[in-house]
């Protein structure tokens, strides 16, 4: 008789947790320290964000727990799974986190940090621990995006790096195999998301809805939650993978995954997946990268004080379908997040100013007359198939920038993947640089060296406050 009350899958994901590492190796520690000082700089330049301040007041509406996880940017603290949700959202107020794309499908697993941050602040757990969790969650997270079709059945990617954070939650925690699975198996079906989110539609202010600024958040803090209640005993389904009405059925999945992952999953190995996720340098999304990369490339060839006439774009498809073809009006944005989700804008913003940061997606930007008709009129933009048959070019998001002054110059820039972009990944200047470009403001610049020298130094913090220490401000 078949065991029925078994999950394969489910029992395959819980003996990779508890047989990994509890700490890292130095091949794994730079990617790690990588990952994290990229997230918390995207986190800290989003403070002052609409959405981000809804958030902590909607924090405002629970009393305080002094013996709480911090509320980064503040001196709040409050219960881990709220500060899962303030500080994520923090994480997606701008297009501005890691992209991970595995052989099928693609997300931001830098989502899992605030939890992860959370509940290693709250138990005060080491700076080691916290990033071999964070590894764990990585290689979960890609594993599952090798398989998973996340966008076929119009589910979200932040359904499935939830899978990945309760992995890496569970091995903080140091949940025994029962507990695990049935962590697991509270995750898995709790709380999937629609895509619609990401269906570009924008409200009547022109934005994109805020919900998607919470989502990933969202999804962190029912991980987060599915292991404490795992934790005390809480069951969950059966057979939440490989059930009937289960997680790969929702996703349409009907092949045996149990030997793909049996392989990619051995105890006792991580697989390295932070090295291959791909960082922004700009706050914008992961396609717009290269242009952006090439239109300063061409900026800088150009003579002090030569004005720019026009700017012709040659890009690959998908870049051209995702920042034009499914864009409303890509030409006329009107607000932060149509400029943004805009290669015209993007482009055009680079093309006037010679630098791209989360100031040129202000209103007053977007909607300054002489800027607005530049664009409208001045910038042409197609697709060259030619880019996308270089050999390695495909993920890439390849673009090529001709910039065209008033005296009739010609300026071209590179063509290569943005900075962070896994073929051409951040130095560790490139990563300060961002950290002291989203936190200057907020913590001040002696603040950020520190919070840098102590992530690098980070696995051999006995706890996590005293990163969180760093991260607090009145």
């Amino acid at each position: 008789m078949t065991e029925q009350w078994r999950d394969p899958i489910v029992e395959c994901l819980s003996e990779y947790v508890l047989a990994s590492p509890g700490s890292l190796g130095s091949d794994l520690l730079p990617a790690a320290k990588r990952v994290l000082t990229d997230t918390l700089a995207v986190g800290l330049g989003a403070f002052n964000h609409p959405a981000a301040a809804i958030a902590r007041k909607y924090l405002g509406l629970f009393p305080a727990d002094p013996n709480g996880a911090a509320i980064w940017g503040t001196n709040l603290k409050a219960t881990p799974d709220k500060a899962t949700l303030v500080n994520g959202v923090l994480l997606r107020c701008y297009d501005y986190n890691d992209v991970l794309s595995g052989r099928t499908s693609g997300g931001h697993p830098s989502d899992m940090v605030s939890a992860l941050v959370a509940i290693a602040d709250w138990r005060r757990l080491s700076g080691a621990a916290l990033l071999s969790a964070l590894a764990l969650g990585y290689d979960v997270a890609e594993a599952l995006f090798d398989v998973i079709p996340v966008d076929a059945p119009g589910w979200d990617h932040a359904t499935v790096s939830a899978i990945g954070a309760t992995c890496a939650i569970g091995k903080l925690m140091k949940l025994d195999f029962v507990q695990m699975r049935e962590a697991l198996g509270i995750a898995a079906i709790q709380h999937m998301q629609s895509d619609e989110i990401e269906s570009s539609i924008t409200n009547r202010r022109g934005d994109l809805t805020m919900w998607k600024r919470f989502h990933g958040a969202d999804a962190m803090r029912h991980a987060l939650d599915a292991c404490l209640l795992a934790s005390v005993g809480a069951e969950g389904a059966v057979r939440p993978f490989s059930g009937r009405l289960g997680f790969l059925a929702k996703f349409g999945v009907t092949e045996d995954l149990l030997p793909f992952f049996k392989e990619r999953l051995k105890p006792g190995r991580l697989t390295a997946a932070m090295s291959h996720t791909n960082l922004k340098r700009w706050p914008v999304g992961s396609r717009a990268q290269s242009a952006i990369a090439s239109t300063i490339s061409a900026y800088r060839q150009m003579p002090k004080g030569s004005v720019v006439k026009s700017v012709h774009v040659a890009t690959q498809p998908g870049v051209f379908h995702h920042l034009v073809e499914i864009r409303e009006d890509p030409f006329h944005p009107i607000s932060r997040e149509t400029a943004d989700h805009s290669l015209p804008y993007i482009v055009g913003a680079a093309a006037l100013d010679g630098f791209i940061d989360i100031t040129s997606f202000d209103l007053d930007k977007v909607k300054n007359a002489t800027r607005a008709a530049f664009i409208a009129n001045n910038i042409k933009i197609g697709i060259e198939k030619s880019l996308s048959e270089a050999p390695g070019s495909a993920g890439q998001n390849l673009s090529r920038v001709e910039l065209v002054t008033e005296d009739g110059q010609r300026y071209v820039g590179d063509v290569r993947p943005g900075p962070g972009h896994r073929d051409n990944p951040f130095t560790e200047r490139d990563v300060a640089e961002k950290l002291h470009d989203n936190g200057d403001g907020l913590l001040g610049s002696a603040r950020i060296d520190a919070l840098k020298s102590l992530i690098d130094g980070l696995e051999t913090v006995g706890s996590a406050k005293e990163l969180t220490a760093l991260l607090a401000a009145s």
